[in-house]
Formats: structure tokens, C-alpha cells, sequence
């Protein structure tokens, strides 16, 4: 009597891969119930990955009152939403943070003009507390 497999397609970052810089490459192929693939297992490059999964995609940021700042996709279901929310604290991050990264004198010196981008970042945080109390101001009338 001939041996009769279910496999199912599999699709996942290679084993070896680092959570937090992504994986190296991705592979495809099939598996037993067991998880154990069956035939070839096909190895693919993560930039021809990315760009197929995220060309449907579009991201947004929102900000709650607080001043966390939220990433959404949009255009691909809930999958992409899920993952973003696995990341954990990566996908909320209070404005401050943000800027607190911005500054880091790593990233400054890789500017063409430090001065005028600060200038402009000041500027509009400038702008953002006077809409906060604005808004402050609103509420307690």
C-alpha cells in the first residue's frame, strides 16, 4: 500500500535569523505534520520579500493624547497590524523618545545642516505646545 503525506506550504524566516535585525534570508517549501520539510526548501532574499509584501501596504502614524505615537498599516488586512503589535513597545513610542533618538550625536553629525534641521524641529514643537494649550485652555471652559 503506498505511503499517502499531507504537506502543507511553509513560509518563514530562516532559522539562523536574529529577531531584532530581521532575517537574512527567508525559505520556502513543504513539511509533514511533524514540521519536517519534504524535498526542496527554497531560499529567498529578504529585499525580494520585503518589497512584494510591503508594495501593498500603506503606513500611517497617529499620535494619542498623551503623545504616543502610533504605527498602522493599512491596505493588507490585519496581519500586518498584528505584527506591528508583536514589536511591542516599538510599535507605540511616546514623542519624546523619538526626539531624544533624533539628537543622538551619532545621527546629528550625518546632517547636512545640523543647525537649521533643530531649528525647524524647534519650531514645530513649538507649534505643537501652543495647540496643546489651546486645547487645555478649551477644556477648562
Amino acid at each position: 500500500m503506498p505511503l499517502t503525506v499531507t504537506l502543507t506550504a511553509y513560509f518563514r524566516p530562516d532559522a539562523a535569523a536574529d529577531p531584532l535585525i530581521g532575517p537574512e534570508r527567508y525559505v520556502a517549501g513543504f513539511e509533514d505534520p511533524d514540521g519536517e520539510p519534504w524535498g526542496i526548501s527554497v531560499p529567498l532574499e529578504p529585499d525580494d520579500v520585503d518589497a512584494v509584501v510591503l508594495a501593498g501596504i500603506a503606513f500611517s502614524i497617529s499620535m494619542e493624547l498623551d503623545g504616543t505615537l502610533l504605527i498602522e498599516a493599512e491596505g493588507r488586512g490585519d496581519a500586518a497590524n498584528e505584527a506591528i503589535a508583536k514589536r511591542g513597545h516599538l510599535a507605540r513610542l511616546p514623542l519624546d523618545e523619538i526626539v531624544r533618538a533624533a539628537l543622538d550625536a551619532d545621527l546629528m553629525v550625518m546632517e547636512d545642516d545640523a543647525e537649521a534641521a533643530l531649528g525647524t524641529l524647534r519650531g514645530r514643537l513649538l507649534e505643537a505646545i501652543e495647540l496643546v494649550d489651546q486645547a487645555l485652555s478649551e477644556e477648562e471652559t
